[in-house]
């Protein structure tokens, strides 16, 4: 049976219109826990110019999912909130072979397993920068002027940096949010976002704090992005050495 999946998939995946996994959502599992489905769900496949993958680790749980989807775009997201709360979503779309996105599942799965966040240490150098627990007046905040002006009872103060252009894109008051911290990374778009609480926490100097932190933790470069452009890390030859072990296990 394991040679007939075997070389069925590698059919599939030979052919020049690519057969993608989709409509599957598994999950969540433990961190360092093989990703596998017994569900027919993910035996659908359909004929695509890209299969898509989407993997959200959850740190402050230890647990990932994953969705498999096609004709979707490749991108990196850190979402970090004063719970506390860190997940780090990866987008990816290959068109290499029917199987592609499988195969870089597993492998992405190993790398960010072994990355050894520290959710509370993260959350205690952050929240004196961003998290105001007893606020309930109005606060000031910095515009894109870097002027100070007063927000509405309801507001916080907000800025969304550019890390490719190496300044700010946004600054100013935001209508009523959590504190939060926001990487959003793919081959066209960048944002680093801080939402934050507290007053003329918006300015360069938090900014650079945060970034700061970020770095220390590896969870961005000193910029503000991704490491190394992490979805397109996985060189093609372990790819393809690893697509026949992994479909196989996947469906077994």
């Amino acid at each position: 049976m394991l040679i007939f999946l075997s070389v069925t998939f590698l059919l599939i995946g030979s052919n020049h219109a690519l057969q993608c996994v989709t409509n599957c959502s598994i999950g969540p599992f433990e961190f360092h826990t093989t990703l596998h489905s017994d569900d027919e769900k993910c035996q659908q496949r359909v004929c695509a110019s890209k299969c898509s993958l989407n993997l959200e680790f959850l740190y402050h749980t230890k647990r990932y999912k994953a969705t498999f989807e096609h004709n979707t775009g490749s991108r990196d997201f850190i979402y970090i909130t004063m719970k506390p709360y860190l997940s780090y979503d990866v987008k990816y779309s290959c068109s290499k072979n029917s199987n592609c996105a499988l195969a870089y599942a597993q492998n992405r799965i190993t790398d960010m397993s072994n990355r050894a966040y520290n959710v509370a240490h993260i959350h205690k150098q952050l929240a004196p920068l961003i998290e105001n627990s007893t606020k309930s007046d109005s606060i000031q905040c910095y515009n894109m002027k870097h002027t100070i002006v007063q927000c509405a009872p309801k507001e916080v103060c907000n800025v969304d940096y550019n890390p490719r252009d190496r300044k700010a894109r946004e600054r100013g008051c935001k209508y009523f949010s959590d504190p939060i911290v926001m990487v959003y990374d793919s081959e066209t778009y960048s944002s680093f976002d801080i939402t934050c609480n507290r007053n003329l926490c918006n300015g360069d100097a938090t900014l650079s704090e945060v970034k700061a932190i970020l770095f220390e933790h590896g969870l961005t470069d000193g910029n503000g992005r991704r490491i190394a452009a992490g979805t397109m890390g996985i060189a093609s030859v372990l790819l393809m050495l690893a697509t026949l072990t992994f479909t196989a296990a996947f469906y077994l």
